[in-house]
């Protein structure tokens, strides 16, 4: 039997202000999805380039001026999102557009000290992308070889990324074949990225060398996903070397120097001062970075990492590359650009750290139905995935998963069950309050909501 189900679309009203990286992706991805989005930007130019290339309102203006507010329809507005590069912008924009009637705000704040002012001024939730690139960091530094992990299901599922080496058993195989591993019920590939094209797996999927592909696993098991990746396990990391002075790198840094040998290395006198200062147990090196005897002279090893961490893309591009050939074992990269990120899809750097992604996962989840509560857009692919809480009156309730009638790019990863996890066959039988785990393709993501929430 399958089950049919009417889609019920809940479109809301977004502004964002500031059209930088995060801003301009936040834009696109939601009014893509056919939400009413606003952008307010006040350089001309950026203004006239967007109004030609998205599909949404764009407004030439101040975030924290009234009037722009105004004609961006802050009167009733679901949601303001702040995230210009100015601080005091982003916190007066969402406290003005909260009296006026936005239902919920968002800033992007990363000053630790004005973020206890932030109840006063009415807003919702802070933005801190460094925050989040720092924790995505940390268990890239633990799990070395892999290049992205995410958690769901109270920390019990863990998704795992990585590119298939030439040792993977899954290679050249219908994923329905392989059985060594134990099997559906212990691990489960989810989606896979091939010449650009982003795809769900199932049975009849075959992995060739390269695939950029995303393995979920219970926490305890990370050993089988770097198996099935035909990732070796490397060398313990105990020196990181952080490459840029930024608010990032200072942060990342203080989190890291009790477990790590800590080195910040940038040629920006000013920003590296900053740091040594208020960090006295931080080793700070102003040097150029990307100049191969400089980094050598900070001893680079198999034990080595570097983190690179300016806000200068090409920089951090250079600097990784150089780490690499030096003989780093682990390379993390924060880009922006899409296109920088394309290219080095292809290239011996296993991980991108993205501010925008950072800081839309932040955010989407308060976009999509009560139900969602948590929504995941990786770096290398364009699918999704969705952890969704089940409630007492959805339509699956008693159905298994092959009775209802799934998008093709869509699959039911993972499920939570009061305190048990289990990654689940066709035959699984949904119940009320369970917490679901659905890796989609953004074209899916309407209807997934339908027929979960």
């Amino acid at each position: 039997m399958t089950l049919f189900l009417i889609i019920r679309i809940v479109l809301k009203k977004i502004i964002i202000v500031g059209a930088g990286e995060v801003g301009n992706f936040l834009a696109s991805k939601l009014s893509s999805e056919q939400h009413d989005v606003t952008l307010i930007e006040e350089k001309q130019k950026k203004v006239e380039e967007l109004n030609s290339s998205l599909d949404a309102l764009v407004i030439k203006g101040n975030g924290g001026s009234p009037s722009s507010l105004i004609e961006a329809g802050a009167e009733d507005a679901d949601l303001i999102i702040a995230v210009t590069d100015n601080e005091n912008v982003n916190m007066l924009s969402c406290y003005i557009a909260k009296n006026m009637g936005t239902k919920k705000s968002f800033a992007r704040v990363q000053d630790s000290s004005m973020k206890n002012e932030l109840k006063e001024l009415k807003i919702d939730q802070i933005i801190d992308p460094s925050d989040k690139a720092c924790d995505e960091i940390e268990k890239l530094l633990s799990r070395a070889g892999i290049y992205d992990i995410y958690e769901f299901g109270n920390g019990e599922l863990l998704s795992i990324g990585g590119v298939l080496s030439k040792d993977s058993p899954l290679l050249d195989k219908k994923l329905m074949d392989i059985h060594e591993y134990g099997g559906r019920e212990n691990w489960l590939v989810t989606a896979y990225v091939r010449d650009s094209e982003s795809l769900i797996a199932n049975g009849n999927s075959i992995l060739k060398e390269g695939d950029h592909v995303k393995i979920i696993v219970k926490n305890d098991d990370t050993q089988t996903a770097l198996s099935l990746l035909g990732i070796k396990l490397k060398n313990t990391i105990k020196k990181v070397i952080i490459i840029g002075a930024s608010r990032s790198s200072e942060l990342l840094a203080q989190r890291l120097h009790k477990e790590y040998e800590v080195v910040v290395i940038d040629d920006i006198e000013s920003d590296c001062n900053r740091i040594a200062e208020n960090n006295s147990n931080i080793i700070v090196i102003c040097n150029d970075p990307r100049v191969p005897n400089n980094l050598t002279d900070i001893g680079i090893d198999e034990e080595s990492a570097i983190v690179a961490l300016s806000k200068d893309d090409s920089k951090n591009i250079v600097c990784s590359l150089v780490g690499k050939a030096l003989g780093a074992s682990e390379i993390i990269t924060r880009v922006n650009k899409i296109d920088y990120i394309e290219l080095l899809k292809e290239s011996s750097i296993q991980a991108t750290i993205s501010t925008r992604i950072a800081a839309a996962n932040s955010i989407l989840q308060d976009v999509r139905s009560s139900q969602v509560t948590l929504d995941i857009v990786f770096e290398d692919t364009d699918i999704e995935a969705l952890e969704i809480l089940l409630s007492n009156d959805c339509p699956v309730i008693d159905k298994t998963i092959v009775e209802i009638e799934l998008p093709q790019n869509c699959l039911v990863a993972g499920v939570t069950r009061r305190e048990n996890t289990f990654i689940p066959s066709g035959t699984w039988r949904f119940a009320s309050k369970d917490k679901l785990v659905v890796f989609a393709h953004p074209s899916s993501i309407e209807e997934v909501e339908s027929i979960f929430c």
